[in-house]
């Protein structure tokens, strides 16, 4: 019973904490996002460690940007409603909040209120501290024309879903077949982007279709 009410105090300071940072808790209150007007997600959410026990509870900190256009794909190959929300495994970027910020030693423990006041405490200096690095991600400017540090080697993905949007444009194609080495032309990654892209163009010619039959 101190474990549960020590670790439901946590969780009612962490809701607390991201609030402040404009993020909203799911059901369960353990998922916590941040929408765009554009539709992308940061996600915030508390992922339960199988080395908890009765006295102890062990978990991760996880932290996903989750991008519109990855989003509705997914959604439409894994059947998934237009009403489900995005979990941090649906992030086309994820990374876990350790005891150094984005590094470090990752799993957290609360065993009683005392823990659960220092745990509280140092992932709230924590999320200070990368809040004004991630909180730009979800500015597609900022993603597209100055892409942040934070993305690391792959922030060309998440441009080219971004791009891929408008449909299968010059300048995505310049991104994934002139930028990028021959050797991920035909990768993965590279063959999704297209496709979404062309999926697009697809959609827009059929709703126009559709407005002028109306017409």
């Amino acid at each position: 019973m101190t474990v549960r009410r020590a670790f439901e105090g946590f969780l009612r300071e962490l809701s607390a904490d991201l609030a402040g940072h404009g993020f909203t808790p799911g059901a369960g209150g353990q998922v916590f996002r941040r929408f765009s007007d554009e539709g992308d997600a940061l996600v915030v959410e508390v992922q339960i460690s199988d080395h908890s026990t009765t006295s102890e509870k062990v978990f991760y900190l996880n932290v996903a940007l989750v991008l519109a256009p990855t989003w509705a794909w997914d959604r439409q190959r894994t059947g998934r409603p237009a009403t489900a929300l995005p979990r941090h495994v649906d992030g086309i970027w994820r990374r876990r909040l350790g005891s150094s910020g984005l590094s470090g030693d990752d799993q957290w423990r609360v065993a009683d209120d005392n823990t659960a006041g220092e745990v509280s405490a140092q992932i709230r200096r924590h999320l200070d501290e990368i809040m004004p690095h991630l909180l730009p991600l979800l500015d597609r400017a900022v993603v597209l024309e100055r892409p942040p540090g934070i993305l690391g080697p792959g922030a060309w993905l998440l441009r080219a879903w971004l791009l891929a949007e408008q449909g299968p444009t010059e300048v995505l194609r310049h991104l994934l077949f002139v930028e990028r080495p021959p050797a991920t032309h035909n990768s993965v990654p590279t063959r999704t982007v297209w496709a979404y892209a062309n999926r697009q163009t697809r959609a827009t010619e059929q709703a126009d279709a559709a407005r002028a039959h109306d017409g």
